[in-house]
């Protein structure tokens, strides 16, 4: 495919957006680079001026709030995270003349109109242009291009270029860090979220000075400090004319610079820091007191700006652009023949790559770093939607998301016993910190199969990089310690002769809580089980005296390994004989089918128009939950059975969530329903871009944008590893001239492309890789790194 892809298929422009409202374009433009993310609003603050949802985010960082209940009871959620939103520091205004410190003098531009405003994808880069005007009639054009610097976690580069029009003369310009006064949003809908925070904040140091000017703010629960530091650059002399600094509305600085003839450029450096206090505020590890933690923080924000100012415009956007250079390189999926899908997947991509965590500290949002919405919490959509993205595309990536989940096992084996059980780690079905942060536990806590989700996203992980440094050092106890908990979860059910039942729990259709034996939850923890015995044997064989020593650190004998195996041998599935499906569980053949026909196109999403009892007491699904659950299980069923419970499930999926569309994308590629395929791709590709829940101004859907990847490369490619070898079915659908992208396999990278009626294999890193093209099996090598194969036709 031609590699020179068109300029426009790299830009999304608010002109092509003009049909949604405005805080959805701030969503699509946002920013990121996993710990720092901030919304595409303008920069520019003037009287008039109107962002819908400002935000700028900390991922990992969060304020905790204790949970209230009119009724509460043991077990219970007690606090709730939320992703800490700090100060905004994007912002400037320009005055005709000289304003001093008080606001006072000089003639406020206003914007008279937005000229552009647009993401360059391939930059990772939010341009703006507007034309700015006096109430006397003076204009100005204001371009400003905005990164946050993927060479530096906490660094945001704002570039402004003032061109006269018709002004000349003296300027003033204002440049602030506005703290957080959003208000509350009341709402019934669960996926709102709230992060206005700035009232658990106190100022404890701040300085508005004509270099660098600051803000050190402390954070009660949990004790935390946030710095937001600023410095500006300029290409012209400017005249620091004093700065302002307030507990409730931030900093102010004002510079006075000369507009001629010729364009007047600046730059805005924003460092946003953000540590939490050792030692419970009597000091750390060496003796430092919160005060002195501090102040340590402001030199490094200090020092961090120097170097920042020093590097410049151009050294950051060179370092900025090299990165993002290596992530499109590897990741790029280039489309031929429909360019609103070639856009939709790129936007998808880059906000993935820019939403997680990359330093094992931190994790990937439901909204990744471009909203408020679900309060910034990390889900189970990381470790089914998420990871395999990186797993193949970036697998450093994903083994940090991983390592997130370890670093949380402490709390997990804490909440494991405080919900009955005596052994093994219980993961939060929504957290930040690790604590469970659902307050609904029937859709919350109650989704046990959070635990498979993880150990599942090891195993895929490792079948796809065979990374043992890994397993060893945090995978293999991940796992043994989430499977700990199943033997204490279920019990060996005489009414369902002797086989293993897991009683009281939710699976991922959140349209049906509190069941026996959910298909989903039983196959995962089936899975899961089996792995672990799996892993365990592979470990003992491959280095038997550290095995031994990681049994005796977890206090694990083989006694309880083979009480895992039992339980995996004899886990109870649900299986209708009649109707030859996989019921969803014990009871949900039994309830009423709901009304589809006679519920208007308004009542959708059901959560938001009726009570969850009324929607639980009926066949009606949120979500796939069977044909996730055949998805995952790969080879292990027939695809007879995935094909009659995909005829029969679907018709009764609402398809509320955004976690649904890619899932049967991929399944009716499976079954050969390419026509149905295509359509739940669209569904899932156009999730943001064309805000088809209506919702994506709190934040985009990271899940779905994960599975628009997962729909082209494990669906219409086929993708699957089984036992050390890359396997493929594809298709090419029928609107599409061609499809490429790279996959990350086994040591290996290897691009696919399909055109017309051909699919091309070729490696392009590493010695060999085991292919399988259908049935036919090959090895791709280095003296033989290609293979082409016919497209079979549509079946």
């Amino acid at each position: 495919m031609d590699a020179a892809a068109d300029s426009s298929d790299w830009q999304i422009t608010l002109a092509e957006l003009e049909h949604l409202p405005l805080a959805v374009t701030e969503t699509l433009f946002a920013l990121g680079n996993g710990t720092l993310g901030t919304r595409g609003t303008s920069g520019y603050r003037h009287p008039d001026f109107i962002r819908d949802c400002e935000g700028s985010y900390i991922n990992g960082a969060y304020v905790s709030e204790q949970i209230h209940y009119d009724e509460s009871a043991y077990g219970f959620a007690r606090f709730n995270n939320k992703m800490l939103q700090v100060a905004d520091s994007k912002g400037i205004a320009l005055f005709a003349g000289k304003q001093s410190v008080g606001s006072s003098g000089g003639e406020a531009f206003a914007v008279k109109e937005v000229l552009s405003r647009c993401l360059n994808m391939k930059a990772g880069i939010f341009e703006e242009s507007l034309l700015l005007a006096t109430p006397s009639g003076q204009e100005i054009k204001l371009h400003t291009r905005r990164f946050i610097c993927q060479h530096n976690g906490h660094l945001m580069v704002n570039a402004f270029t003032v061109e006269p029009l018709v002004f000349r003369g003296p300027i003033t310009l204002v440049s602030t860090v506005e703290n957080n006064l959003a208000e509350s949003e009341a709402s019934d809908d669960p996926r709102v979220g709230d992060l206005s925070v700035a009232e658990n904040l106190t100022l404890t140091a701040s300085e508005a000075g004509e270099n660098i000017s600051y803000q050190l703010q402390q954070l009660d629960l949990p004790d935390s400090l946030i710095c937001h530091a600023i410095s500006h650059s300029f290409n012209d002399q400017a005249e620091f004319v004093g700065g302002e600094s307030d507990e409730r509305l931030g900093l102010t600085c004002r510079y006075l610079l000369n507009l001629g003839e010729d364009k007047l450029s600046f730059c805005k450096y924003s460092f946003i820091s953000h540590a939490f206090v050792e030692g419970n505020g009597e000091g750390d590890s060496e003796g430092n007191s919160p005060a002195e933690q501090g102040a340590a923080l402001i030199r490094e924000a200090k020092a961090e700006l120097e170097q920042a100012m020093a590097l410049g415009y151009a050294g950051h956007l060179q370092q900025h652009s090299r990165l993002l250079g290596e992530f499109w390189h590897n990741s790029d999926i280039e489309i031929s023949g429909n360019g609103e899908h070639q856009k939709a997947i790129r936007l998808n991509m880059l906000h993935l790559y820019m939403s997680a965590g990359r330093d094992g500290q931190r994790n990937i949002g439901a909204k990744g770093l471009t909203g408020p919405g679900y309060d910034g919490h990390y889900f189970w959509d990381s470790e089914i939607y998420i990871i395999p993205y990186f797993i193949y595309t970036q697998p450093e990536i994903a083994r940090s998301l991983l390592s997130f989940r370890f670093r949380g096992l402490a709390k997990a084996r804490q909440r494991a016993l405080e919900m009955g059980h005596e052994q093994g780690a219980l993961f939060p079905w929504r957290t930040i910190g690790g604590e469970e942060c659902s307050s609904y536990f029937p859709a919350g806590t109650a989704q046990y199969h959070i635990n498979a989700a993880v150990a599942y996203a090891v195993r895929h992980y490792f079948s796809a990089t065979s990374d043992w440094d890994f397993i060893w050092s945090e995978g293999a106890e991940l796992v043994f310690e989430s499977a700990r908990l199943w033997p204490s979860l279920g019990h060996f059910n005489d009414v369902r002769d002797g086989k293993f039942c897991l009683d009281l729990v939710t699976g991922p259709d959140e349209y049906t809580a509190l069941v026996n034996n959910n298909y989903y939850t039983n196959v995962m923890a089936k899975i899961h089980l089996a792995f672990a015995c799996d892993l365990a044997r592979q470990m003992g064989q491959q280095a038997p005296e550290n095995y031994q020593r990681l049994l005796r650190q977890l206090n694990l004998d083989e006694q309880e390994l083979a009480l895992w195996q039992q339980i995996a041998d004899n886990m109870y599935l649900p299986h209708d004989e009649k109707l030859g499906i996989s019921p969803q569980d014990d009871s949900f053949l039994a309830k009423k089918p709901w009304d589809f026909a006679g519920t208007p196109k308004d009542k959708y999403p059901l959560l938001l128009n009726f009570h969850p009892l009324v929607i639980y007491r009926h066949q009606v699904l949120k979500q796939a939950d069977v044909i996730l659950a055949n998805f995952l299980q790969d080879d292990m069923v027939p695809l007879s059975l995935k094909k009659n419970n995909l005829a029969f499930y679907e018709p009764l999926t609402t398809h509320d969530s955004t976690l649904s569309a890619c899932t049967h994308s991929i399944a009716y590629s499976e079954v050969g329903e390419r026509e149905q395929a295509y359509h739940y791709f669209e569904e899932t590709v156009m999730t943001d871009l064309a805000n088809l829940h209506k919702n994506s101004h709190y934040g985009v859907h990271t899940a779905a944008m994960a599975g628009s990847w997962m729909c082209i490369t494990q669906g219409f490619a086929g993708l699957r590893v089984r036992n050390g070898k890359a396997c493929f079915n594809p298709f090419l659908p029928k609107s599409w001239q061609g499809v490429s992208f790279k996959l990350r396999l086994l040591g290996c990278q290897l691009q696919l492309t399909m055109t017309g009626e051909k699919v091309s294999y070729q490696l392009l890193t590493g010695k060999s890789l085991r292919l399988q093209h259908g049935q036919q099996e090959v090895v791709l090598t280095q003296d033989k790194p290609s293979q082409d194969f016919a497209l079979t036709a549509e079946h």
